[in-house]
This record gives C-alpha cells, structure tokens and sequence, in this order.
C-alpha cells in the first residue's frame, strides 16, 4: 500500500509540471491555481509521504545484533524488484520536471526521499541540498539527510550530519528517528550514557511501535553491558 501511495503521490507531481507550461497561457492571471499546481501539489505529497514513509536508520556494525524490522518482501523478490522499477522510472521523471523548474523545494524533498525509499542515497544528497530552505524546520527531512549522509560514508556521521540531528531535535526533542540516530551516535562515540538517555526518551513515545520499542529496550542493555566492561 506504502508503494502505491507514493507511486500515485509522485504521478501527481510529475504531472504538475508537465501540466503548467501547457495550463500557463490559458491561466492568465489566476495566480493562485498556478501555485495550487506548482507548489501546492508537491507539498500535498511530501505531507503525506512523511506519513506514510518508513525511516531507515544508519546503525553502525557494532549495533548489527539489533533486530531488524521484517519486510513484507524480500529483497530478491520479483514483485519487489518490480516495484523499485516503477519508483525508479517515476523518480527518474519527477527529477526531470524539477531539473527544467529547479525552484520548487518540496519537490526536491519528495525526490530526495524517494532516493532514500530506493537506497540511493548518494542521488538524495543533492535533492536534500536543494530542499534545504523547507528543511530547517522538519525534523523528518532533517533526520532523513543526516541517516543519507551517514549511510554514504560507511555509516559514520560526520560533524554535519551530527548538525543535522541536533538540529531536528531542537525543533522536535521528542523525533523518534533523531533520537535513535543520536544514540547511535552516542553509543559509536562509546558515551553510553547519552545513548541511553536517548533510547530511554524513545520508549516514552506514545504509542511507540513494538519494533520500535524492542530495539531500544535491547540498545539500552548492550550499552549497559558495554558501560560494566568499560569499568
């Protein structure tokens, strides 16, 4: 359902601008129904994806024993693989439209999420970079930028990255993901102590997930374990 939801989301916004320059002569001055298609259109599906997207957080070798959440397909499976084709063909023509029309930062979001829905996450570097003036205030894309960087460097976060997360907990202290990649920083800096404080806020979340829950209960423990060798 997440896949086709974003497969429709992204037709909306491909179609928006291929749609304009044909609806712009006939438009006039009717201002407010270009920016309903431009602007509007692409937000509608970045709002929307942030709900239905799922985070993929950068965890580094030492948090491998970590479960993992279960997929509903396989990698290798054919259904999968044809699905990321189809993502692939509509993020390719989304990046097409927003290269011919570059000022619309909420499609760049879109785009960059997709990028990291497809784990291409050195292609979403550049599509964050462009999104970068509705970032400042959302947690999600901060938190998602941040995981992008990370996963291309071996999953290590560097200064900016680390920026990045502090930054979305400053606008939300309470961001599922910003905390669970703040301890995994913590923890691979090997400051238990902050690590813990970060996953123990993750289990406070209301109706927290229990993946979700079972993977910070288990981080909590291995950096206490890890806290007791260290002494």
């Amino acid at each position: 359902m997440t896949f086709w939801l974003l497969a429709a989301f992204l037709s909306l916004v491909a179609l928006a601008f291929v749609l304009l320059p044909i609806l712009k002569p006939k438009l006039g001055n009717k201002k407010v129904i270009v920016f309903a298609v431009v602007v509007g259109l692409p937000l509608i599906a970045v709002l929307a994806y942030q709900k239905i997207g799922h985070p993929d957080v950068a965890v580094q070798p030492s948090l491998a024993s970590m479960p993992a959440a279960p997929s509903s397909m396989p990698p290798g499976h054919p259904s999968a693989n044809a699905m990321n084709m189809d993502l692939s063909q509509l993020a390719a023509k989304l990046a097409e439209k927003l290269e011919k029309n570059p000022d619309h930062p909420d499609g760049w979001a879109l785009l960059a999420r997709t990028y990291v829905e497809l784990k291409r996450h050195k292609e979403a570097l550049p599509a964050f970079e462009k999104a970068s003036s509705v970032m400042d205030k959302d947690p999600d894309l901060l938190a998602d930028y941040a995981d992008a960087i990370a996963m291309t460097n071996n999953g290590v976060f560097d200064q900016k990255s680390i920026a990045l997360v502090d930054k979305a907990l400053s606008v939300n202290p309470h961001h599922v993901k910003s905390l669970m990649l703040k301890a995994t920083i913590a923890f691979n800096h090997k400051e238990y102590k902050v690590a813990i404080e970060s996953w123990e806020k993750i289990l406070k979340t209301p109706d927290l997930d229990p993946e979700t829950s079972k993977q910070a209960s288990g981080s909590i423990e291995e950096a206490k374990r890890m806290m007791g060798a260290k002494q």
